[in-house]
Protein backbone atom coordinates (compact mmCIF):
# COMPACT_ATOMS: atom_id res chain seq x y z
CA UNK A 1 0.00 0.00 0.00
CA UNK A 2 1.44 3.20 -0.93
CA UNK A 3 1.32 6.05 1.46
CA UNK A 4 -1.49 8.33 1.91
CA UNK A 5 -1.73 11.65 -0.02
CA UNK A 6 -2.00 14.78 2.60
CA UNK A 7 -4.47 16.99 0.99
CA UNK A 8 -3.58 20.76 0.67
CA UNK A 9 -5.32 22.87 3.60
CA UNK A 10 -6.90 25.31 1.32
CA UNK A 11 -7.80 26.54 -2.38
CA UNK A 12 -5.38 28.69 -4.04
CA UNK A 13 -7.91 30.74 -5.43
CA UNK A 14 -11.02 31.20 -2.59
CA UNK A 15 -9.08 29.51 0.58
CA UNK A 16 -11.52 26.85 1.14
CA UNK A 17 -10.59 23.82 2.64
CA UNK A 18 -13.24 22.06 1.32
CA UNK A 19 -10.93 20.25 -1.26
CA UNK A 20 -10.84 16.38 -3.25
CA UNK A 21 -8.76 14.78 -4.91
CA UNK A 22 -9.77 14.90 -8.89
CA UNK A 23 -8.40 12.91 -11.54
CA UNK A 24 -5.31 11.02 -11.85
CA UNK A 25 -1.64 11.79 -11.91
CA UNK A 26 0.18 13.29 -14.68
CA UNK A 27 3.72 13.65 -14.84
CA UNK A 28 3.95 12.61 -11.03
CA UNK A 29 1.21 15.54 -10.08
CA UNK A 30 -2.07 15.17 -8.61
CA UNK A 31 -5.35 16.74 -9.39
CA UNK A 32 -7.66 18.72 -7.43
CA UNK A 33 -10.90 20.28 -7.41
CA UNK A 34 -12.09 22.88 -4.91
CA UNK A 35 -16.05 22.07 -4.12
CA UNK A 36 -16.59 25.56 -3.10
CA UNK A 37 -15.09 27.61 -6.06
CA UNK A 38 -15.22 24.95 -8.83
CA UNK A 39 -11.87 25.64 -9.50
CA UNK A 40 -9.17 22.90 -10.76
CA UNK A 41 -5.46 23.04 -9.08
CA UNK A 42 -2.55 20.65 -8.38
CA UNK A 43 -0.18 19.73 -5.82
CA UNK A 44 2.00 22.32 -6.79
CA UNK A 45 -0.11 25.19 -7.22
CA UNK A 46 -1.77 24.71 -3.74
CA UNK A 47 1.72 24.68 -2.16
CA UNK A 48 2.75 28.07 -3.86
CA UNK A 49 5.74 26.49 -6.67
CA UNK A 50 5.48 27.90 -9.62
CA UNK A 51 3.99 26.18 -12.73
CA UNK A 52 5.80 23.61 -14.35
CA UNK A 53 5.00 20.43 -16.19
CA UNK A 54 7.51 18.27 -14.61
CA UNK A 55 6.82 18.50 -10.67
CA UNK A 56 8.59 21.87 -9.00
CA UNK A 57 9.86 19.92 -6.14
CA UNK A 58 11.53 17.50 -8.54
CA UNK A 59 13.22 20.38 -10.43
CA UNK A 60 14.20 22.01 -7.38
CA UNK A 61 15.51 18.49 -6.23
CA UNK A 62 17.45 18.21 -9.29
CA UNK A 63 18.73 22.54 -9.04
CA UNK A 64 19.83 22.57 -5.77
CA UNK A 65 22.42 19.78 -7.06
CA UNK A 66 23.46 22.28 -9.75
CA UNK A 67 23.82 24.81 -6.98
CA UNK A 68 25.89 22.84 -4.64
CA UNK A 69 27.97 20.53 -6.80
CA UNK A 70 30.65 22.72 -9.06
CA UNK A 71 30.91 20.40 -12.21
CA UNK A 72 27.17 20.28 -12.63
CA UNK A 73 27.78 23.90 -13.62
CA UNK A 74 28.82 21.89 -16.98
CA UNK A 75 26.06 21.83 -18.83
CA UNK A 76 26.32 18.74 -20.62
CA UNK A 77 27.31 17.10 -17.33
CA UNK A 78 24.20 18.60 -15.68
CA UNK A 79 21.86 17.62 -18.25
CA UNK A 80 22.64 13.99 -18.10
CA UNK A 81 22.33 13.86 -14.47
CA UNK A 82 18.93 14.96 -14.71
CA UNK A 83 17.82 12.83 -17.26
CA UNK A 84 18.63 10.05 -15.44
CA UNK A 85 16.90 11.19 -12.16
CA UNK A 86 13.42 12.14 -14.16
CA UNK A 87 14.23 8.60 -15.86
CA UNK A 88 14.38 6.65 -13.30
CA UNK A 89 11.37 8.49 -10.77
CA UNK A 90 9.08 7.66 -14.11
CA UNK A 91 8.83 11.12 -14.91
CA UNK A 92 10.13 11.32 -18.38
CA UNK A 93 11.07 8.73 -20.93
CA UNK A 94 13.72 10.58 -23.03
CA UNK A 95 16.89 13.12 -22.14
CA UNK A 96 15.81 16.40 -20.92
CA UNK A 97 16.18 19.31 -23.50
CA UNK A 98 18.72 21.64 -23.19
CA UNK A 99 15.97 24.60 -23.82
CA UNK A 100 14.20 23.49 -20.84
CA UNK A 101 17.51 22.99 -18.58
CA UNK A 102 18.16 26.57 -19.75
CA UNK A 103 14.60 27.49 -18.62
CA UNK A 104 14.95 26.29 -14.81
CA UNK A 105 17.73 28.34 -14.73
CA UNK A 106 16.53 31.07 -15.88
CA UNK A 107 13.02 31.18 -14.21
CA UNK A 108 13.56 29.00 -11.06
CA UNK A 109 17.25 29.00 -9.69
CA UNK A 110 17.44 32.10 -8.66
CA UNK A 111 15.14 32.42 -5.99
CA UNK A 112 15.07 28.45 -5.11
CA UNK A 113 15.39 28.78 -1.57
CA UNK A 114 13.15 31.06 -1.06
CA UNK A 115 10.49 29.23 -3.01
CA UNK A 116 11.33 25.66 -1.44
CA UNK A 117 13.60 24.32 1.27
CA UNK A 118 15.76 21.37 -0.15
CA UNK A 119 14.42 19.18 2.66
CA UNK A 120 11.01 19.75 1.42
CA UNK A 121 12.42 18.81 -2.61
CA UNK A 122 13.91 15.25 -0.91
CA UNK A 123 11.19 14.68 0.89
CA UNK A 124 9.07 14.91 -2.48
CA UNK A 125 11.51 12.83 -4.46
CA UNK A 126 11.86 9.59 -1.62
CA UNK A 127 8.21 9.85 -1.91
CA UNK A 128 8.31 8.73 -5.72
CA UNK A 129 11.18 6.28 -5.43
CA UNK A 130 9.36 4.60 -2.55
CA UNK A 131 6.09 4.13 -4.09
CA UNK A 132 8.06 2.40 -7.25
CA UNK A 133 10.48 0.36 -4.83
CA UNK A 134 7.19 -0.63 -2.70
CA UNK A 135 6.40 -4.05 -4.10
CA UNK A 136 10.67 -5.23 -4.40
CA UNK A 137 11.46 -7.38 -2.14
CA UNK A 138 13.59 -5.82 0.88
CA UNK A 139 16.09 -8.84 0.92
CA UNK A 140 16.96 -7.69 -3.02
CA UNK A 141 16.93 -3.99 -2.54
CA UNK A 142 19.69 -4.66 0.60
CA UNK A 143 21.66 -6.24 -1.57
CA UNK A 144 22.00 -3.34 -4.06
CA UNK A 145 23.11 -0.56 -1.67
CA UNK A 146 26.88 -0.43 -1.29
CA UNK A 147 28.32 0.50 2.70
CA UNK A 148 28.07 3.92 3.39
CA UNK A 149 32.00 3.52 4.05
CA UNK A 150 32.61 3.13 0.07
CA UNK A 151 29.93 5.85 -0.91
CA UNK A 152 32.47 8.20 1.15
CA UNK A 153 35.52 7.10 -0.82
CA UNK A 154 33.70 7.43 -4.14
CA UNK A 155 32.54 11.00 -3.62
CA UNK A 156 36.16 11.68 -2.02
CA UNK A 157 37.56 10.61 -5.39
CA UNK A 158 35.55 11.98 -7.57
CA UNK A 159 35.43 15.40 -5.66
CA UNK A 160 38.20 15.59 -3.64
CA UNK A 161 38.62 14.86 0.32
CA UNK A 162 39.02 18.75 0.92
CA UNK A 163 35.43 19.60 -0.93
CA UNK A 164 33.41 16.68 1.08
CA UNK A 165 34.75 17.48 4.09
CA UNK A 166 34.06 21.45 3.50
CA UNK A 167 30.59 20.50 2.11
CA UNK A 168 30.10 17.68 5.36
CA UNK A 169 30.33 21.09 8.04
CA UNK A 170 28.46 23.43 6.04
CA UNK A 171 25.89 22.05 4.54
CA UNK A 172 25.33 18.13 6.47
CA UNK A 173 21.76 17.99 4.93
CA UNK A 174 22.73 17.69 1.69
CA UNK A 175 26.05 16.20 1.73
CA UNK A 176 23.98 13.26 3.84
CA UNK A 177 21.44 13.46 0.82
CA UNK A 178 24.51 13.06 -1.46
CA UNK A 179 26.10 10.42 0.34
CA UNK A 180 22.48 8.14 0.18
CA UNK A 181 21.96 8.39 -3.50
CA UNK A 182 25.58 7.29 -4.20
CA UNK A 183 24.96 4.27 -1.60
CA UNK A 184 22.12 3.28 -3.22
CA UNK A 185 22.59 4.58 -7.33
CA UNK A 186 21.94 0.78 -7.89
CA UNK A 187 18.52 0.40 -6.12
CA UNK A 188 17.33 4.30 -7.66
CA UNK A 189 18.82 4.02 -10.82
CA UNK A 190 17.73 0.17 -12.35
CA UNK A 191 14.46 0.53 -13.31
CA UNK A 192 14.38 -3.54 -13.94
CA UNK A 193 14.64 -3.93 -10.14
CA UNK A 194 11.03 -2.40 -10.20
CA UNK A 195 10.13 -4.24 -13.60
CA UNK A 196 12.15 -7.81 -13.35
CA UNK A 197 14.23 -8.60 -9.62
CA UNK A 198 15.82 -11.24 -11.41
CA UNK A 199 17.12 -9.14 -14.13
CA UNK A 200 19.54 -6.31 -12.62
CA UNK A 201 22.46 -5.01 -13.96
CA UNK A 202 26.17 -4.95 -13.22
CA UNK A 203 27.45 -2.90 -11.12
CA UNK A 204 27.87 0.90 -12.85
CA UNK A 205 29.99 2.83 -10.61
CA UNK A 206 29.48 7.08 -11.04
CA UNK A 207 26.05 6.03 -12.91
CA UNK A 208 24.44 9.47 -11.25
CA UNK A 209 28.27 11.43 -11.29
CA UNK A 210 29.16 10.36 -15.06
CA UNK A 211 29.50 14.51 -15.46
CA UNK A 212 31.66 14.13 -12.33
CA UNK A 213 33.41 11.05 -11.98
CA UNK A 214 33.70 10.55 -15.98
Amino acid sequence: MGKKQVLPLVCPNCSSNKIVRNGHHYGGKLHFLCNSCNKHFTEDVAKGYPVSKIPFPTVAYLLYFRKKIPEFSNMKAFRKFASQWLICLGIKKHEVSRQTVHYWLKVYEKDLEQIISFQEACVFVHGILSENLRDVPEEIIKKKIHPYKEALLFLEQSLGRRFCVDLSHRDPLFFKELTDIVSKQEVYCHRLLVEDAQQLGQPTRGLFFAGVAG
